[in-house]
């Protein structure tokens, strides 16, 4: 009985110091308002993004939790201390003391098939394009003249939409993010119906628009600059390439 005894002791010491320890964690509660593959996808809170985030305080002390909200709704629950972090900023939008070093750059690119050459913006005047919500006013004011001047131009919600419309020709030209736009293009090929057949090869890509760099933002220095130091020491190991490579993607 003894023996048994001192067996257990040590597992129950073990057990009462992870039980301690679930208890203590702090919770981040971080705003999500950006929810598209391969960054953010809301059904099993997974992608890009928050793989990053949640490798980044794994073991720490912090337990990150997501709420999935609108963009302007986010920011107000953040800046009225409703949420402990949010995703996808930009500076400028908020105090700059709160901002992490950049986390992510987004690369808007617009997609053709390789038939369609797209060397301008000006070239677009007479395609049929689709793009993401509110390009025109998020990628500047030459691409906005075009869009209101082309009347078959037309943004749209969902981005699979977008990439199924020109596999199928149905547009002439997707502008899209570049990484979202692969990720959609992959499942296409991979579910692809009967007399379907699709590759990447099909695709020409025009990089006419600078990228666009991306922080996240904490509320507590303390959670900021642990984020930053383990996002640095994410890049350094390996495993900031290693949680894009799982999605198909590149940093």
């Amino acid at each position: 009985m003894k023996s048994a005894m001192k067996l257990l002791t040590p597992l129950l010491l073990m057990l009462t110091s992870m039980l301690s320890g679930q208890l203590q964690a702090t919770p981040l509660k971080v705003g999500v308002s950006f929810a598209i593959p391969p960054y953010v996808i809301e059904s099993n809170q997974r992608g890009i993004e928050l793989d990053l985030l949640k490798e980044a305080f794994a073991g720490s002390g912090y337990e990150p939790s997501f709420e999935f909200l609108p963009l302007e709704r986010t920011f107000r629950l953040f800046e009225s201390g409703k949420l402990d972090a949010i995703i996808n900023v930009r500076p400028g939008m908020v105090d700059p003391h709160v901002l992490t070093q950049p986390v992510i750059t987004f690369h808007n690119r617009i997609f053709t098939l390789r038939s369609t050459h797209i060397s301008t913006l000006d070239d677009l005047h007479s395609k049929r394009v689709t793009a993401f919500q509110r390009a025109r006013i998020i990628l500047g004011g030459a691409f906005a003249t075009m869009a209101n001047q082309n009347p078959h131009y037309e943004e749209v919600a969902k981005q699979q939409v977008q990439v199924h419309q020109l596999m199928r020709g149905r547009v002439d030209a997707v502008v899209l993010e570049e990484r979202v736009f692969y990720y959609y293009l992959d499942q296409l090929i991979a579910t692809a119906q009967a007399g379907e057949h699709y590759e990447r090869n099909q695709v020409r890509q025009a990089d006419l628009f600078p990228p666009t760099v991306y922080h996240f933002a904490f509320r507590t220095a303390d959670a900021r600059n642990l984020f930053d130091k383990r996002l640095e020491a994410m890049r350094q190991d390996g495993r900031y390439h290693q949680i894009f490579a799982a999605y198909g993607a590149t940093p």
